[in-house]
C-alpha cells in the first residue's frame, strides 16, 4: 500500500471538507468553524475562550490527522476487493460522516461548557463534510491508479 497516496488523500480531502464547512458557515450565518469549535473545546476549560495559536495549531493537526486516518482506512478497504466508485465513495462517507457525528455529540456531551451553537445543524454539516472527503480520497486513490488496476486478482474500476 502506498502509504504517501492515503496521507496525500486525506490532506486535500480534509481541505475540501473544511472549505465546505467554511462556505456552508457562511451561507447559512452561523459559527461553524469546524478547527475554530475544536480548538475552542480542547483545553477542556470550564470557561471557554478564543484559542491560542498553539491550542489552534493542535486542533488544526488533529482534525487533519483524523482526516489522514480516514483516507488510509478507505484505500486499506479497497485493497480488501471495495469497489471504488461513486457509490462506494458516498457510503464510505456516510459512514465516516456518521462516526464524527458520534464523536462530536459525545465530545459536546461531556464537554463542561461546550460553545453555544445549534449542534443539530452543525452535526449535519460535519456528516455531509465527510462526504465530500470520502469522494475527494476517491478520486485522488483514482488519480493515481489506472482506471482498471488489478489488486489482490481481481480488477477494481475507479470512477474516475
Amino acid at each position: 500500500m502506498e502509504l504517501w497516496i492515503a496521507i496525500l488523500a486525506g490532506l486535500v480531502g480534509t481541505l475540501v471538507m473544511t472549505c465546505f464547512s467554511q462556505i456552508t458557515a457562511y451561507f447559512l450565518k452561523k459559527p461553524f468553524y469546524v478547527v475554530t469549535i475544536l480548538a475552542m473545546m480542547l483545553p477542556f476549560k470550564k470557561n471557554v475562550s478564543a484559542p491560542n495559536v498553539y491550542v489552534y495549531t493542535a486542533a488544526t493537526v488533529l482534525h487533519y490527522f483524523i482526516g489522514v486516518v480516514f483516507a488510509y482506512i478507505y484505500l486499506w478497504q479497497l485493497e480488501w476487493l471495495i469497489i471504488n466508485d461513486i457509490v462506494s465513495a458516498l457510503l464510505y462517507g456516510a459512514i465516516i460522516g456518521s462516526i464524527a457525528i458520534i464523536g462530536w455529540k459525545l465530545f459536546f456531551s461531556i464537554h463542561p461548557n461546550p460553545p453555544p451553537i445549534e449542534l443539530t445543524l452543525y452535526l449535519i454539516m460535519i456528516w455531509f463534510g465527510h462526504i465530500a472527503l470520502s469522494v475527494t480520497a476517491s478520486a485522488i486513490f483514482g488519480f493515481f491508479w489506472s482506471s482498471e488496476i488489478p489488486i489482490c486478482g481481481y480488477s477494481m474500476r475507479f470512477f474516475f
